[in-house]
This record gives structure tokens, C-alpha cells and sequence, in this order.
């Protein structure tokens, strides 16, 4: 009976402006944009926002696909045009992180499947809570209730294949479609279930302090959601484990959204 929280989305090195909530509170889900190949036809300009007017182009200025290093793209037509790593998949109810190299996987292997009782994955992002805010305080914007927890990373070859087309929806099964290879070979694909849900008002985890993280988790989500470890730094994708169960977890996300 586990929750854990990862940190996914568009940010500031893939995506320009900085998120921020609306003046009411809401939250716009914006994904990073794609890297490599994909069968992926959501684009920013089909992508429509839940809370604004108009699709996701008419709000974002640039894309930096492969992330700060690489070069920044702001031609309206190319960004228009240019599809989304749709990953988490609240609509297929499907999300995949790497085992290895900065991912979240083996995080997720070792927390969730250890009894019959709800597991749940979490998603938080980094947010502006307005315009002239210049923090970026990480926000709870959405879950997804696991169903199971897939491995593949222990496979090779056409097998690790054959595997990951079993999750047509998931993004890394459209690079792997596109372009005859996966990006990854260590790929962990949770399959979620109802209740699966984007929060219309995100839960703010953080606080921001003065030195390297620069953020934490604030005490009164620490304590409020059994973190483990209690109240600690919090980078930008670094996943929190929280010792609840996951039906639990839901009735209080609902409670705190409700009175955002």
C-alpha cells in the first residue's frame, strides 16, 4: 500500500513560459516535447487546454525538445506542428519511465505490487502561481491508480519489443513504432485503472529555501501525507514515497483540491 510521486511535464528546459496556474487556481497539463520518432499524433496545436481558451500553442512560445542544451525552436508553425511525449497518458491510463539514467523505474518496481491493497503513482511539476511569482514551487497536479507494474527492462531484443507494443498508447511504444528502435531499453510501463484523475486545482508540495534543491516538501504535506523521511529537499523530478494507502492518498487530494 503505496503512493509515490514523480515529477513529470514541461519545464523551463523544454518549455518557455514557465507554467503557472491561472488566476483562479487551475492548471493547464502541458507535456514535454517529443525527442525521437513517434507515431504520436497529438501536437501542440490539437492539444486542448482544460482551463484556457484554445490549444496549447497559443500558449507556449518555445520548445526545447532534447532540453536546455539544445537548441530552442519558436517559430509558431514548427510548435504548432510538433508532437507532445504524452507521458503520463491520463486518457489511456498509461505512463513508462527508464530503470536507469535519471529515471523513475526502479522506484516504482520496488514500491508498488507488495500487497493487495491500492498503489497509486502521483505526478507533480514545477509552477508559477502567478505571473509575477518567479518560484517555481513543485504542485500534486494529477494521479493514476495502479493496476501493475510491467518490467521490460530485463528483456532483449525483439522479446523487449513484442513486450512494449502490448501498451500501444504509451509514448515510448510510438517512438518504437516510428522509428523500428525504442529510444530506452529499460523501460517499466505502469498500467493504471480508475480512478484515474488530472487535478483542475494542483496541491502545492513545496517551498522554496535558500540553498541547493532550492525547494522541500513542506511540513504540513510531509506529515499530512506520511513522506518518507519527513519534510526533505525535493528536486525537480525526484520521486517521494509516501507510506499510505492509495485510497486514502485519493480522499485527501480530493479535500485539499476542493478547498484550493
Amino acid at each position: 500500500m503505496t503512493v509515490v510521486l514523480v515529477g513529470v511535464g514541461a519545464d523551463s528546459e523544454h518549455l518557455k513560459p514557465k507554467l503557472q496556474l491561472t488566476e483562479e487556481g487551475y492548471f493547464d497539463y502541458i507535456p514535454i516535447p517529443e525527442s525521437y520518432p513517434t507515431t504520436e499524433t497529438l501536437t501542440y496545436g490539437t492539444l486542448d487546454l482544460d482551463h484556457r481558451d484554445g490549444t496549447a500553442d497559443d500558449y507556449v512560445t518555445a520548445i526545447s525538445p532534447k532540453g536546455e542544451d539544445s537548441d530552442w525552436i519558436d517559430n509558431p508553425i514548427e510548435i504548432e506542428s510538433h508532437p507532445v511525449h504524452h507521458d503520463p497518458n491520463f486518457e489511456a491510463m498509461t505512463f513508462g519511465d527508464r530503470r536507469g539514467g535519471g529515471g523513475k523505474g526502479s522506484t516504482l518496481v520496488d514500491n508498488f505490487g507488495s500487497s493487495d491493497e491500492t498503489d497509486v503513482l502521483g505526478f507533480y511539476t514545477g509552477l508559477k502561481e502567478g505571473a509575477s511569482d518567479s518560484n517555481l514551487n513543485r504542485f500534486l497536479y494529477g494521479y493514476m491508480t495502479v493496476e501493475a507494474v510491467h518490467d521490460l527492462s530485463t528483456l532483449d531484443g525483439d522479446e523487449y519489443h513484442n513486450a512494449l507494443r502490448e501498451f500501444p498508447e504509451n509514448a515510448h511504444t510510438k517512438r518504437l513504432e516510428a522509428a523500428e528502435t525504442p529510444k530506452h531499453d529499460d523501460i517499466v510501463i505502469v498500467e493504471g485503472l480508475s480512478p484515474t484523475k488530472k487535478l483542475d486545482q494542483p496541491v502545492r508540495i513545496s517551498e522554496r529555501i535558500d540553498q541547493a534543491p532550492w525547494y522541500r516538501v513542506t511540513r504540513g504535506f510531509a506529515d499530512e501525507y506520511n513522506v518518507e523521511g519527513g519534510q526533505k529537499g525535493i528536486g525537480r523530478k525526484f520521486p517521494l514515497v509516501l507510506d499510505m494507502d492509495g485510497e486514502e492518498f485519493i480522499d485527501k487530494v480530493a479535500s485539499a483540491s476542493d478547498t484550493r
